[in-house]
């Protein structure tokens, strides 16, 4: 007998006939299955195919003869459902986890006036993590995958039938059930998958346009209405370029009309209630499963969670571009922390994204290209990097970069937070940061060093530099660039030695740090051994990688030479265990702290290593000490193209010593060499030293 839950599952679907099949496949292998599967098919369509032969559930059909949207199907199919608990998906959308309806019949059983429970929601680029024991309230919840009670929903306008609904559909729900008095939960120990690449979400820029005016027009006071306007208006000049200024110009024209057209939806709330929808404390709850009970639900244990630790990340550059942030984040986060991180937009680092967290929130204004713009923008950033202290109310700041000194320092005052600044790269003399911008950095970082509980930097001999010209006032801490022990994926099968060497360079791309000797040296070797090329070029080497590409050409090795951009961590590990060897050989520099004292700081080797790449690194003797005399790497002249090509060929001549040498580094980064056991004296610390005055709870 088929073991189910009392969940509905309501599914609206168009034109997507194969993820829809696949959908209800991935839902029919999960065990307990919900009671019935209620199919909605919009605009006309009509598959080929009988979804309900075969189902082990009930399986009904409902159809539109118009299109009515996604939001426009769930609000038929949670009316017609024979569950009080319906579980929403997309045509493209399910369950990670078989025991899903189980764990939200469990979760919504503790909550009798949740109206909506949101798991979360993986993309490609996001992805997916592991479940979290938690539930909290929320201010929206994800449309692609979520949890209705049906009877509170009936209390509700509902969903409005907007055939592309983007930008209206779960903040109008949202404001919905909090006016009601209603409680919309998500909890990361329900987790789903959204099968679509997250870059095709810009084909809903246009209607999210319009839908600002909308959702303004039906849910705002009059007074307010304007504000759906400014907010439309700003995605219009956010996104403006010559591809799509028209399709953005003619969907603010249409707001007017669909406002007219949905008018009989219209519902609104007060200020207060709106104000109180987004601003209003959130409590969090921990969940212990005592066991299962006899209807095939957890037996849950739902405990209130104190009050949360909180940490704001500050820093004028990109967050998303530096690993060890993103490494102390997620170990924050898993020790109970609610981590946000207040940074800018990359220009050429734009598709580096954090991987989600439910604890973390990243929030960036646009970037600004230097001038006297970048001045003004520079203010307009320590103004909101304080709108938000006050708002968020962290007990630690955490500075990454000298330019957060300002806003960091500023923020920790007015919220009488701790300070931690984190150095990634020393500020070099000369060059062109010299003058009032030398002075400038030089001021900030003694700042900084005056004022801040913690300094942590990535190798000894800079932090004992940094000591010396800046005497520090809290604790001071070297904490290498390791992966995350979490980064660690199960070694993948044995490349057979008949397949090309694969050599992996990854990084900032620039002359120094990948010069075309090094594609002089494969050239030399004279086999089929390959490089591949990940990152990104910095604003000074705009162009490097056409050079590279017709350099290659020109030695007769283009076919060999492969560039793939800049991309996620994730991604990017991925990439990575698909190699061999892992290139990281730096020039060395004496005029440069950054370069000659690089072990630890550089985190290329400890990333090659956790993916079982063997690495080749500078003839250096503190590189040596680290690396080679571990039996992790080999050590190669920077400058020689011929010792790199007779390297390149050992390598390729000998292919388990290769192996061997990447199994004892990735078994050294489980061991020691990750940010866990790095960063771990850090986190004591600001574990012990919490301000006995709590901040007020953050709003």
């Amino acid at each position: 007998m088929t073991l189910t839950v009392p969940i509905s599952v309501a599914i609206p679907a168009f034109e997507h006939e194969g993820p829809l099949a696949h959908t209800l496949q991935r839902i029919f292998a999960c065990s307990p299955l919900p009671q019935e599967i209620l199919l909605h098919f919009d605009g006309g369509w009509e598959p080929p195919r009988d979804f309900s032969a075969g189902a082990p559930v009930p399986v009904r059909i409902f159809r539109s003869a118009r299109n009515i949207g996604p939001g426009g199907g769930r609000h038929l199919l949670i009316r017609a459902a024979a569950c009080d608990l319906v579980a929403c998906f997309d045509d493209d959308s399910w369950p990670l986890d078989d025991d899903y309806f189980a764990r939200a019949a469990g979760v919504m059983n503790l909550f009798p006036l949740a109206a909506i429970l949101s798991p979360a929601v993986y993309l490609r680029e996001k992805p997916a993590q592991m479940d979290l024991a938690e539930v909290s309230e929320t201010v929206s919840f994800e449309g692609s995958a979520s949890i209705a009670r049906r009877s509170l929903y009936l209390q509700l306008p509902g969903y409005v039938p907007v055939p592309d609904a983007y930008g209206v559909e779960e903040a109008d729900l949202s404001l919905q059930a909090h006016g009601a008095g209603f409680q919309l939960l998500t909890s990361p120990w329900l987790r789903a998958w959204h099968d679509r690449p997250y870059s095709d979400y810009q084909h809903g820029l246009a209607p999210w346009v319009t839908n600002e005016v909308l959702l303004a027009y039906l849910r705002y006071p009059r007074w307010l209405q304007p504000w759906g306007w400014l907010r439309a208006v700003r995605h219009v000049i956010r996104h403006w370029n010559a591809q799509n200024r028209a399709s953005l110009l003619h969907a603010l024209g249409r707001g007017p009309a669909q406002c007219a057209e949905f008018a009989s939806h219209r519902h609104r709330y007060s200020s207060r209630e709106i104000w109180s929808h987004h601003f209003a404390p959130r409590k969090r709850w921990t969940l212990e499963n005592t066991g299962g009970g006899p209807d095939g639900l957890p037996a849950l244990k739902l405990t209130a969670a104190g009050p949360a630790k909180r940490v704001l990340f500050v820093q004028y550059t990109n967050p998303a571009a530096y690993p060890p942030l993103q490494h102390s984040s997620r170990i924050l986060a898993r020790s109970g922390w609610e981590v946000e991180f207040l940074g800018i937009e990359g220009r050429q680092d734009s598709r580096l994204e954090f991987a989600p967290h439910s604890r973390i929130r990243v929030r960036r204004i646009s970037w600004c290209a230097p001038g006297w713009r970048q001045k003004l923008h520079y203010l307009c950033f320590i103004a909101w990097v304080l709108g938000h202290a006050l708002r968020f109310r962290p007990h630690w700041v955490y500075c990454s970069e000298p330019l957060s000194a300002k806003p960091g320092v500023l923020a920790a005052k007015l919220t009488g937070s701790s300070l931690i600044y984190h150095e990634h790269d020393s500020p070099l003399p000369g060059t062109k940061r010299s003058g009032l911008f030398a002075r400038f950095l030089a001021n900030d970082r003694h700042l900084l060093a005056q004022r801040s509980d913690a300094i942590v930097l990535p190798n000894a001999e800079r932090l004992l530099a940094f000591a010396k010209t800046f005497p520090p006032r809290g604790k001071t801490f070297c904490v290498w660039n390791c992966p995350s022990i979490h980064e660690l994926l199960p070694p993948g099968p044995l490349r057979p030695a008949t397949q090309p060497l694969i050599v992996l360079y990854h990084g900032s791309i620039v002359p120094d740090r990948f010069p075309s000797a090094k594609l002089e040296a494969l050239a030399m070797c004279g086999r089929d051994i390959r490089i591949r090329l990940i990152g990104y070029e910095t604003p000074g080497s705009i162009g490097y990688t056409d050079h590279l590409a017709a350099e290659a050409n020109r030695l007769g090795v283009g076919d060999r030479f492969e560039y793939l951009g800049p991309m996620s961590r994730h991604e990017l590990l991925k990439r990575c265990a698909e190699c061999d060897v892992g290139l990281s050989l730096l020039r060395i520099h004496d005029g440069d702290i950054n370069m000659r004292h690089m072990t630890g700081a550089s985190n290329k080797p400890f990333d090659y290593l956790s993916q079982s790449l063997a690495i080749i690194v500078p003839n250096d003797p503190a590189w040596i000490e680290l690396y080679v005399t571990n039996r992790c790497a080999m050590a190669c002249e920077a400058g020689s193209a011929v010792a790199l090509a007779d390297l390149f060929t050992w390598m390729d001549d000998h292919r388990e010593e290769v192996r061997a040498m990447g199994q004892t580094g990735r078994r050294l980064i489980a061991e020691r060499w990750n940010y866990e056991t790095e960063f771990q004296p850090v986190l004591q610390l600001m574990e012990a030293t919490l301000i006995s005055s709590t901040p007020p709870s953050a709003s």
